[in-house]
């Protein structure tokens, strides 16, 4: 819920109206819907731009600048390309397990039987990519099999900011589906990265991790809701998994599996506290005073504030604080340093990259056939059903916008072709390309749809409104 407040109830400070005309439109911008995707545009630009200017040594100087820790004979020290990968994306992955909890337990996925289509496009958009991609490498005599995951990805910012730049031309279904069908794509991304992308398995480390995650459960369970403890544990549990040959993103999502999902108080509680509140707080009120004068009413106010924090969530009041900082930072500073390819010189140099074939046809082909394939299969033979503002060309379109891999499949590459930087490279121009080709395919399947196919959807929708007001 938006909080607005007209400028008849505010306070301002002497220079804040001069100060707002600038801040405004910054604050628009960033809660925007877009302004993740289109940030993750700007920096995957800069990388390429500067990776292949003028500016190369100093991309070069920025991913490898070195930062740590040094004491005695012991140091802890990584390139800054590094600790994003290891470290600084495990809060994205932390995020990701919030969000999966929450959709299996109160979500869209929450009902097996309305989440059906969803999984259903999901497992079409992981197996068909990935048989496409070893299909590629096959057919142009490439080595790069252990890439087979990269192309399984969708980049939810991406795809979801991206949809909403189209407005009314992308039905309701289309947005709702993308989001649960990503939700449990990255579950298998997770999974693949576990099983699949692991280096050998150091068995002391492993059961440290395994006894640091049994104490979050632990306290889960005794009711422990302090942030700062799941922050300390969590750490913890990132440095043995970190340690133990298990990718460290496994312990961001086991770290929010851990996360409380039950409030301190029940909403009757909240209702009666709070009306009690306010009723005290209106008495106090008056024209004359401020609220910095009458002292009772700043401990309302706190108190207000206490009363909420117990009647919600742990895992959704987590998620929320979480979204923007790493949809708008955390991903960006991603993107900048792991996009920074070099483009070859003559575009019969490409023909000769099985890995960059194999990643581009994955995800422009692989993700919308098999999400396609799967979807009306699985309707026509029963198994689900299909919304109703939504026809067949809804769903290639939705299959494109999940081709846009990007973030995933870039972390997938780096640790598929780990060390082998030619390699790396041919898989993230692919992931780019393919991203890239994905979008603009999606884009133009929605922006020709006839106006027949939008008003007919609008119809739907504003039917959809109606009977949840009724």
């Amino acid at each position: 819920m938006k909080i607005e407040i007209k400028d008849k109830h505010r306070e301002h400070m002497p220079l804040e109206k001069n100060f707002e005309r600038v801040l405004t439109p910054l604050q628009d911008f960033i809660s925007n819907q877009s302004t993740a995707g289109l940030l993750l545009i700007f920096a995957t630009l800069l990388a390429m731009i500067m990776a292949n200017t003028q500016w190369v040594e100093v991309y070069k100087a920025i991913t490898n600048f070195e930062l740590g820790f040094i004491w005695g004979d012991g140091q802890l020290v990584h390139s800054a390309v590094e600790w994003v990968n290891e470290g600084l994306i495990v809060l994205f992955f932390f995020l990701l397990g919030l969000e999966i909890k929450y959709e299996i337990l109160a979500g869209e996925l929450k009902e097996l039987k309305s989440a059906m289509l969803a999984i259903v496009m999901a497992l079409g958009g992981m197996v068909v990519p990935a048989l496409t991609y070893l299909f590629v490498m096959k057919l142009l005599g490439g080595d790069g099999w252990q890439g087979w995951g990269i192309a399984m990805a969708t980049d939810t910012a991406f795809a979801l900011g991206l949809l909403v730049l189209l407005g009314a031309r992308v039905p309701k279904s289309v947005l709702i589906l993308i989001t649960a069908l990503a939700i449990v794509d990255d579950m298998g991304a997770v999974l693949v990265i576990s099983l699949f992308y692991t280096d050998n398995v150091a068995l002391a480390y492993l059961g440290y991790g395994a006894a640091a995650f049994s104490i979050m459960l632990l306290a889960n369970f005794l009711g422990i809701r302090v942030v700062w403890f799941y922050l300390f544990a969590g750490l913890v549990l990132w440095w043995f998994v970190s340690h133990s040959g298990v990718h460290a993103t496994t312990a961001g999502i086991l770290a929010a599996l851990t996360v409380p999902t039950k409030p301190i108080a029940d909403t009757n509680w909240f209702t009666t506290s709070m009306e009690k509140v306010l009723s005290r707080f209106k008495k106090l009120d008056s024209e004359q005073s401020t609220i910095l004068e009458q002292q009772k009413q700043h401990e309302l106010a706190q108190a207000a504030e206490k009363i909420s924090k117990t009647a919600t969530t742990p895992v959704q009041r987590w998620q929320s604080k979480l979204n923007k900082p790493i949809s708008l930072l955390v991903l960006p500073i991603f993107a900048f340093l792991n996009a920074g390819v070099v483009l070859p010189d003559n575009t019969a140099s490409v023909s000769n990259m099985p890995i960059f074939w194999a990643c581009l046809l994955g995800l422009f082909i692989g993700k919308p056939v098999g999400i396609f394939l799967f979807s009306f299969v699985s309707v026509r033979m029963g198994w689900v059903e299909k919304p109703s503002d939504m026809r067949w060309r809804d769903f290639l379109a939705l299959g494109c916008f999940a081709g846009i891999g990007f973030t995933m499949s870039l972390f997938i590459a780096n640790l598929a072709f780990i060390g082998d930087f030619v390699q790396i490279d041919q898989a993230k121009l692919g992931i780019i390309s393919g991203s890239i080709l994905s979008a603009v395919l999606g884009f133009t399947i929605f922006l020709t749809k006839s106006r027949h196919d939008r008003h007919k959807a609008e119809l739907v929708n504003d039917g959809a409104k109606q009977e949840k007001l009724n």
